[in-house]
């Protein structure tokens, strides 16, 4: 539930049957992109006319300010545009913004006839800021109150009505790595790619992995550490760095996107590697997951890959992805019966590297031009294909309780 839903002003005393309002279309606004037009459709169901009521907009999400919003209005069908004031709604304990924008539609009380209705349009697009996010869909929400307070907020209301806006815009995906991952204690490269539409910055700045082996073996502090482990790479100097494998939320990740990323605002890319040990058991519910925890945070930015772990004979007993590997163990037959070589042992896995292969030569390589315009660092729609995923991780009957930060510095 948003932290609009849970913090909404109080109904005037006793229902209020005459007084109606209703939100129409509004199927899906994606950040950098359009308008997302619908309705908002005001009923007088009473015998006789009624006026003074204001009508509210409330727009509401977990890092949404007046500088990631813009919204306009017409009165019926043939009215023109025009713009709504927008103020940072106030509607908990949070001290400022960032949880939301209201308006007082139209800025003035409206009259409505007796059994009549009164429809006007509206359309909001989220824009370019300064601020991360937007992180999760928008909770559209139209109200009729008699009273406003000096800032522009409902003392209480006679009517309401929301509706959930979905928010697009953002792809995220594991891409490279094998469904059915050798337990063998050796390194296994993939990478993941993060893409926004239209050039717009999500300001992403830090993420993180969490390792899911389903819900027979798998622990929300991830698993041991002898039985798994991922980096992540530098490009820089091709370096690996361990990461945690736990579910967090806004606090506590360790993936640096702003250091360990590479390519411009709307299309990322970080080369990662996951090891799996001899004792790593998964069951067929088992993820690979990355971004923001869901139901810790935001919504938007999170990703499941599934994956099955093989085991592998003589597999070490704690991974060590640093090892070298040794080379195969090769016999040859006597020398009066010239054979070929008879190959005794599997060959090995070659260990993960910095990238030395043309996928890897593709990737866009670091923006670090400081305070760029959009217009110039936005890519030009080349490098990895990301597909959506859209499943959420689901932890069986667990309760999981993790920490909140509300809010994020800019």
């Amino acid at each position: 539930m948003s932290p609009l839903a849970l913090s909404l002003p109080a109904q005037a005393a006793g229902p209020d049957k005459d007084h109606s309002v209703a939100v129409d279309g509004f199927a899906s606004v994606e950040a950098g992109g359009g308008w997302s037009e619908g309705t908002v459709t005001v009923k007088n169901n009473a015998d006789a006319p009624y006026s003074g009521q204001h009508l509210v907009l409330y727009l509401g999400s977990e890092m949404l300010g007046t500088d990631q919003v813009a919204a306009e209005y017409a009165d019926g069908a043939s009215g023109s545009w025009q713009p709504v004031k927008l103020v940072n709604q106030a509607m908990s304990n949070k001290p400022t913004g960032y949880e939301g924008v209201a308006a007082d539609l139209t800025g003035a009380g409206i009259d409505v006839q007796p059994h009549a209705a009164r429809t006007f349009k509206l359309r909001f697009k989220l824009v370019q800021s300064k601020h991360e996010g937007p992180w999760e869909d928008v909770e559209l929400r139209a109200m009729l109150a008699a009273a406003l307070d000096a800032n522009g907020q409902v003392k209480d209301w006679t009517a309401t009505t929301q509706k959930t806006v979905r928010t697009t815009g953002l792809t995220t995906a594991i891409t490279g790595l094998p469904k059915e991952i050798p337990a063998d204690g050796r390194p296994h490269a993939f990478q993941v790619s993060i893409k926004t539409a239209y050039g717009f910055d999500w300001h992403l700045t830090t993420s993180s992995f969490f390792l899911w082996a389903g819900q027979k073996y798998g622990s929300m502090e991830g698993p041991a550490a002898c039985d798994a482990q991922v980096d992540v790479q530098d490009p820089k100097d091709g370096s690996w760095h361990k990461v945690g494998m736990k579910a967090v939320g806004m606090i506590g990740q360790d993936v640096d996107l702003t250091k360990w990323a590479t390519g411009p605002v709307d299309n990322r890319v970080l080369n990662a590697r996951i090891t799996l040990g001899k004792n790593f058991k998964a069951e067929k519910d088992a993820t690979l997951s990355f971004g923001y925890y869901p139901g810790a945070g935001p919504m938007l930015f999170w990703v499941d890959q599934p994956i099955a772990a093989v085991p592998v004979e003589g597999a070490p007993e704690c991974v060590n992805p640093d090892v070298p590997t040794p080379a195969p163990s090769v016999t040859t037959a006597p020398t009066s019966t010239p054979t070929a070589p008879a190959v005794t042992s599997a060959p090995a896995v070659v260990p993960v590297t910095a990238p030395t292969t043309a996928a890897a030569a593709a990737t866009p390589a670091a923006d670090t031009r400081s305070g760029a315009e959009l217009a110039d660092t936005g890519s030009s729609g080349l490098g990895l294909t990301a597909g959506i995923a859209g499943a959420l991780l689901a932890a069986g009957g667990a309760a999981i309780v993790l920490a909140r930060r509300r809010t994020r510095s800019n």
